[in-house]
């Protein structure tokens, strides 16, 4: 029987344990597993650089399998050296050569091991390569990299995993584990535009651990992004998210990283890995938390938010969706451009090449763009090299210029005009001019007397374009004035539904049945935060989703709004404000009564 309603509770055990495990030992730590998590489903490993023996397996899965705990298989394409000539091979982290032979025939007697055990098997987030050796040089020829390895990838998940697996058990299901660095998939050749649709599922890293303390830069709001990213990119397809608790120093970064996967609806949540979760206080209070969101998300239907077109393959303003997300603004990110409504186009998306023109017509029949600095710059000088005309759409042009800006005036919804406000450090833009009145300023900065736009639009036949100028270092966003963070949340939710005032580090989480989440992050120094939510139209009540089916009678369940005032001089469109003040490491859902 299920733990869960909405998600399943998983967990991934690897090879090296799993060859040494006794069933006393097993037993003990399941018991303990069970009792302070409870979990549905393991992923036993069979292959990570050795094998495990086949009698343990066996034991391991009939132990499991008694726990009421369903079994499934996993790999690591991991490997030592196998011969002499293997050590001239200069690899990350014990990757395979995929030109080698041996390893060929290794990775293919891997297939073919883990599918006698199993009906379904993940890979593990090293099936890639970055090896340059000279078997790789010859077999590249003049190609690039990104177009070498794509190819190289894909050939070998067809020829050296999935056939081989599929001849042994023809109903075998293969999940492809795609790890957290979306940016360098085809630097490495990770290439889910092609792999989604040769193996039977797909899976994805949710890991994100210490924001500033670890190796890779992967912003905490990536937990929730990614999972969406790769949701939309192949639908109903992306089995579940998967985080670890290592770089983990306080024990909220590790339980957040639980709540965003939940909050994007991943079907399977995993914990890697079963020895790291033993005796780990961080993963004592993943069962009580678990009964909470599995309490709300039953009154959460799909995730929604502004579309972030993120073309597979593409690189460039890295995790600005995250940054944007760690502000309060409910991003989705796609790798399909959409065909109405609103967008958000970053540097990545230049990696389409029919970006400019078919911005062109999305804004012409009455879209609404916006358009990051990066974008534009990128833009700009495709065009000076014989590119598409982004001039067609905008008067803005960028002469290499830096914008130093500790002053900022803020255009505020409704009827009150500009805010003057002072930032406590300077923050660097990228300096892009607009033509005054042929486009006009919604945010200005600068320092003095001079000052120029950092948010500025234009119509374009329907619709408008918007440039949205953001700082030199995204993370830098977060220094911004509050009243900044709310006129950028207001303008890129292209004035919707609902928007949050007040400063940096709450998330905001939107669905399609009018129910939202707040999570505000565990920063350096942080504190609880009071600010407003705004909702569009007269909204009588905000019903908050109990997280328990005992809640205490003196718990209050709904807030009724501070205020509601006209967003227009003729009263026709209004907001509801409400306020509410969440302690940091905590989530609140809440659905709107109309």
């Amino acid at each position: 029987m299920a733990f869960f309603k909405n998600f399943k509770s998983v967990t991934y055990c690897v090879a090296q344990w799993a060859d040494h495990i006794s069933e006393e030992e097993l037993r003990k730590e399941a018991d303990w597993l069970q009792k302070y998590i409870g979990i549905d489903k393991v992923y036993l490993e069979t292959f990570r650089g050795s094998f495990a023996k086949k009698e343990q397996i066996l034991m391991i899965k009939k132990v499991l399998q008694e726990y009421g705990i369903e079994v499934s298989g996993g790999i690591t394409t991991v490997t030592p050296d196998l011969n002499e000539s293997d050590k001239k091979r200069h690899r990350l982290f014990e990757t395979f050569c995929y030109c080698n032979e041996p390893m060929r025939a290794r990775l293919k007697e891997v297939s073919e091991y883990t599918a006698g055990f199993f009906d379904e098997f993940i890979i593990d987030d090293f099936f890639f390569t970055q090896c340059m050796c000279d078997d790789c040089r010859k077999e590249k020829g003049n190609r690039s990299w990104e177009e070498f390895r794509l190819a190289k990838m894909k050939e070998v998940s067809e020829n050296l995993i999935i056939k081989p697996a599929k001849k042994v058990n023809p109903d075998i299901k293969i999940i492809i584990k795609y790890p957290n660095w979306r940016e360098s998939y085809q630097e490495t050749g990770y290439n889910p535009a092609e792999q989604k649709d040769i193996f039977d599922g797909i899976y994805t890293g949710t890991e994100t651990r210490h924001g500033a303390q670890q190796d890779q830069h992967l912003p905490r709001y990536l937990s929730y992004s990614l999972p969406r990213y790769m949701e939309n990119a192949s639908p109903d397809r992306n089995g579940g998210g998967w985080f670890d608790p290592f770089e983990c120093d306080r024990i909220d970064s590790y339980l957040e990283q639980a709540y965003l996967t939940a909050f994007a609806k991943c079907k399977e949540i995993m914990m890697f890995c079963w020895p790291a979760l033993y005796n780990n206080k961080r993963a004592t209070p993943l069962g009580f938390q678990y009964n909470k969101l599995d309490k709300i998300l039953s009154s959460c239907d799909n995730p929604i938010g502004l579309p972030v077109y993120i073309p597979f393959n593409s690189q460039g303003e890295d995790h600005l969706e995250d940054y944007l997300g760690m502000i309060g603004i409910p991003c989705d990110p796609t790798p399909y451009f959409p065909k109405n409504g609103s967008v958000l186009i970053t540097a990545s998306s230049l990696k389409d090449k029919d970006i400019v023109s078919k911005v062109q017509k999305f804004v012409a029949d009455g879209g609404k763009v916006f358009a990051t600095s990066g974008f534009m710059i990128g833009a700009l000088k495709a065009e000076e090299n014989g590119g598409q005309k982004i001039s067609e759409i905008t008067s803005i042009r960028y002469r290499d210029r830096r914008l130093d800006a500790d002053e900022f005036q803020v255009t505020v919804s409704g009827l009150y005009g500009r805010n003057y406000v002072k930032s406590s450090c300077p923050v660097s833009f990228p300096l892009l001019e607009h033509r005054n009145n042929a486009s006009w300023s919604k945010i200005n900065a600068g320092h003095g007397e001079y000052h120029e736009s950092i948010v500025m639009y234009e119509t374009y036949g329907q619709g408008i374009f918007e440039v949205i100028n953001l700082p030199d270092m995204p993370s830098r966003i977060r220094d911004l004035p509050k009243e900044v963070l709310t006129a950028l949340r207001f303008e890129l939710l292209g004035g919707g539904k609902i928007w949050i005032d007040g400063g940096y580090g709450v998330s905001l989480f939107t669905y399609d049945n009018d129910t939202f989440g707040l999570y505000c992050y565990t920063n350096d120094g942080c504190a609880p935060v009071d600010f407003n939510i705004h909702i569009k139209g007269k909204v009588e009540k905000l019903s908050i989703i109990p997280d328990d089916d005992h809640m205490p009678k003196w718990r209050p369940m709904e807030i009724k709004p501070l205020y509601t005032k006209a967003l227009d001089f003729h009263g026709e469109e209004t907001e509801s404000v409400f306020h509410t003040r969440i302690i940091p490491g905590d989530f609140q859902f809440f659905k709107i009564g109309l």
